[in-house]
């Protein structure tokens, strides 16, 4: 080890992660537009952002992420209705997302990607989570995406595992979405909400080696387990009559386990695997 090691890393830190920040605050805001129109089959890039019970069309300022919100206090500038704090979170939630995949792929151009297979999984995750279907649109070009950009910064890098790896990943789960698709056309099965991420878990998994993807798949049926068995228990205890009231309030990790399986195996796969 010598000397210049510490100061480059601090170097690139230093540019990259306030950089990814940034990125991810901005991301974040459209994120929360794809949220709302897509499952309603509106375009996400018109018209622009407008107030949901006024129509008014907003203004740049009050479209900065998290700032615009804490200076309106919150509320509407034209009719004063209340804004959700969803919107502030999503925003601060994504920044904190791309800063951690930035920080543990070193700030190299496999962030990009990696980012944007992060990104499509909090909009499907949010989509699903808020009691609607994600369109299999929203998954499927956020997962392409994020496919070519890693493929194409493993590329870059002459990191030839990371790119057989990922778009093998990919490929997996593109085909084991096609065969839910098959037997369950229509997405009926709750379990399988959220089945539009699976191209995009296949090709994160695939590029992070194979303590990552072991670490990851591990996580996954633990969680999926877990969920299953929360289902199971509240299902029962409905159909018993114990409290017809519980399954209005099962919690949406536990109601959508896919989903909630592969954010958890995302999340430990990173880790473990960079």
């Amino acid at each position: 080890m010598t000397a210049a090691g510490p100061a480059t890393t601090v170097s690139w830190a230093v540019l990259a992660l306030p950089l990814a920040a940034l990125l991810g605050l901005f991301v974040g805001s459209f994120l929360n537009v794809v949220v709302y129109r897509a499952p309603l089959g509106l375009s996400v890039v018109a018209p622009r952002s407008y107030c949901p019970t006024c129509d008014r069309q907003l203004a740049w300022w009050e479209n900065l992420p998290v700032v615009s919100w804490l200076a309106l206090r919150g509320r509407c500038h034209g009719c004063h209705e209340p804004i959700s704090a969803r919107y502030p979170l999503v925003e601060a939630t994504t920044a904190g997302v791309f800063v951690l995949v930035t920080w543990t792929w070193h700030g190299n151009v496999l962030s990009i990607g990696y980012c944007t297979l992060a990104a499509t999984a909090l909009t499907v995750a949010l989509v699903e989570y808020g009691g609607r279907r994600a369109p299999l649109g929203v998954g499927a070009l956020g997962g392409t995406l994020g496919a070519v950009f890693v493929a194409g910064g493993a590329a870059w890098l002459g990191r030839w595992t990371v790119l057989g790896w990922s778009l093998g990943g990919a490929g997996a789960g593109a085909l084991v979405l096609g065969m839910l698709r098959t037997r369950d056309p229509e997405a009926g099965d709750p379990r399988g909400h959220g089945r539009t991420l699976l191209p995009s878990a296949g090709c994160w998994l695939g590029g992070l080696g194979l303590a990552g993807a072991l670490a990851g798949a591990a996580t996954w049926l633990a969680v999926t387990f877990l969920c299953l068995v929360g289902l199971w228990t509240v299902h029962r205890r409905s159909d018993a009559g114990d409290d017809p009231a519980v399954g209005p309030r099962l919690p949406a990790i536990v109601a959508v386990p896919l989903v909630t399986s592969v954010l958890a195996c995302m999340a430990v796969s990173l880790v473990v695997g960079t």
